[in-house]
């Protein structure tokens, strides 16, 4: 495998799939595996890049990164980490990297969830997995929150689709100074990553946008885990330091 002409790793074991199934969208030829596991991109190169690396989602018509190595640790002075801490059972064993989320806010006022909620199963952190999906008892306290702060704003009287897992959308037509709350995700250690704009409502529709958060269901993997989705991600800087047991974020977008 051949990342740029210095950095080429020979008898990586790639994989094949079939049957595949998700949206991916059109010229995608597959996925990079950034996981913990044996088979990883990040364990097969770690020889090289010491198992450290970091990306940047970038928002519509931008440019985001995904930096390995040395060019990844040298952003680390301006990034708020926290701790990587262990799963239970067959979580950990996937590859999935487990942080500790305490609370969260909602303009300038804390939810004030039990850290409990969030520590079993756990939250894990998921550039895959889109929208963030919080245990119920935290979606409702977000949720109320939300529309609390979003209140003189008509909520929107279109459809749901079947199988949307978003249930708090505005109509929003028209209006040129829509203030939205700004949330904050406060992790152990200090970090807090604060959302705003497109990391807090999803749609393309002005008449229909959507809190982009979900609350677990039964029919979900695992109803108590908290997953940090790519929507919330979108410019922050995101530093995997697996080694260093510690992930680190930076949220002024996605420049050098």
């Amino acid at each position: 495998m051949t990342l740029e002409p210095s950095d080429v790793f020979q008898k990586f074991q790639f994989g094949r799939g079939r049957n595949n199934k998700g949206d991916f969208g059109s010229g995608v030829d597959g996925m990079l595996g950034l996981g913990q596991g044996q088979l990883s991109t990040v364990s097969q190169t770690a020889s090289k890049f010491n198992k450290v690396f970091s990306y940047c989602l970038p928002e519509e018509d931008s440019i985001g990164s995904l930096l390995f190595g040395e060019k990844a640790t040298s952003q680390s002075s301006s990034l708020k980490f926290t701790s990587l801490v262990n799963g239970p059972g067959t979580l950990q064993e996937s590859g999935y990297y487990f942080v500790n989320l305490s609370d969260i806010s909602v303009g300038n006022e804390r939810l004030n969830i039990p850290s409990s909620v969030f520590a079993s199963p756990g939250t894990i952190i998921d550039s895959r997995t889109v929208i963030t999906r919080l245990p119920q008892r935290a979606y409702s306290a977000l949720k109320a929150a939300f529309k609390k702060a979003m209140a003189k704003y008509p909520l929107s009287n279109g459809r749901r689709k079947k199988g949307d897992i978003l249930d708090t959308c505005y109509n929003l037509s028209g209006r040129k100074d829509v203030l939205l709350p700004e949330i904050v995700l406060h992790f152990g250690g200090g970090a807090d990553v604060r959302l705003n704009g497109t990391n807090i409502v999803w749609g393309s529709d002005e008449s229909r946008l959507c809190l982009a958060f979900a609350g677990n269901s039964k029919s979900t993997m695992n109803p108590e885990l908290t997953i940090i989705g790519n929507r919330q991600q979108l410019s922050l800087t995101v530093l995997y330091d697996i080694q260093g047991g510690r992930i680190g974020f930076r949220s002024n977008g996605c420049s050098p």
